[in-house]
């Protein structure tokens, strides 16, 4: 019984020692955390200039307004978050590409002791998106957005004349249901209608309309050719997994066939049909 009361007494005093040595631990360190708070606040490291590039400067101006707001307060209610040093890189990169849909890519680094930079790389315009589906009877283009060589839906586009960029047609792939921004045309499909599109504007005439069907179906509209004038306002058909560069020779070696010396034809050509396999089948206005 003694030998028991004695070991329960070791115990007691170990567990005794054991927290005041956690107490002290634990006091140490909050202190050298708040500490490390008031050092954080020294002026030595506070951030005061924000340099941005890459963008034009009313866009800058506002980059410089939102970096500031996400520069206030303090990190665990001490440590400040305008110090050069612990300023929240990720958290305001992310940020500004949720802001800013142009944006490609924005990085913030550290340029001094009062110094940040945001680097910014805008997406390039490549083509235009207006709608899921071509509407002829329209005499002109509804509400546009710009697309990047992705078909990443970045931005609303003033109105252009035909052929200045070409026009995208076809269903997004919508990352907020209902809002056009931020969506993106199907990638694989559009890789192949674009790549079709540029082979044409090489080898065949100017283009200026990509539609993605339903049903794997894709079309590219042709708006002039100085080699062949008739294939003016023609539609090339073609399926998704068509070979852009068998569809072009497809169709070269097929128009010497149907227009020998490259005569224009009787009626109106409005088509050019390559959806079964090596076959091109030409269709006439009536």
């Amino acid at each position: 019984m003694e030998r028991l009361s004695h070991t329960i007494s070791r115990v007691r005093e170990d567990f005794g020692a054991w927290l005041r040595v956690a107490i002290i631990l634990g006091v140490l360190s909050f202190l050298f955390f708040v500490a490390g708070g008031g050092v954080s606040h020294n002026k030595k490291w506070q951030i005061n200039q924000i340099n941005v590039t890459g963008t034009d400067a009313g866009t800058a101006d506002l980059v410089r307004s939102l970096v500031r707001q996400k520069l206030e307060g303090n990190y665990f209610f001490v440590y400040a978050r305008n110090n050069s040093y612990l300023y929240p890189k990720r958290e305001t990169e992310g940020m500004l590409l949720e802001t800013f849909p142009r944006m490609k890519s924005v990085s913030v680094a550290r340029a001094g002791e009062h110094t940040i930079a945001v680097t910014i790389v805008e997406r390039e315009p490549y083509a235009l998106w207006c709608g899921e589906k071509y509407r002829p009877e329209l005499s002109s283009y509804p509400e546009c957005y710009f697309i990047d060589s992705d078909g990443y839906v970045f931005d609303r586009s003033p109105v252009f004349s035909r052929g200045v960029y070409v026009v995208v047609y076809g269903k997004l792939i919508e990352k907020n249901e209902g809002e056009a921004l931020r969506g993106r045309v199907p990638l694989a499909r559009f890789v192949t209608a674009d790549t079709f599109s540029i082979l044409v504007r090489e080898k065949i005439g100017k283009p200026f309309q990509i539609e993605l069907k339903d049903d794997s179906e894709q079309s590219v509209a042709v708006l002039s050719s100085a080699e062949y004038p008739f294939l003016a306002e023609v539609v090339l058909r073609f399926k998704d997994d068509a070979t852009p560069e068998t569809l072009v020779k497809n169709i070269l070696a097929a128009l010497p066939v149907q227009f020998p010396g490259n005569v224009t034809p009787k009626k109106k050509l409005l088509y050019i049909d390559m959806r079964f396999g090596n076959k091109v089948i030409f269709g006439f206005e009536n």
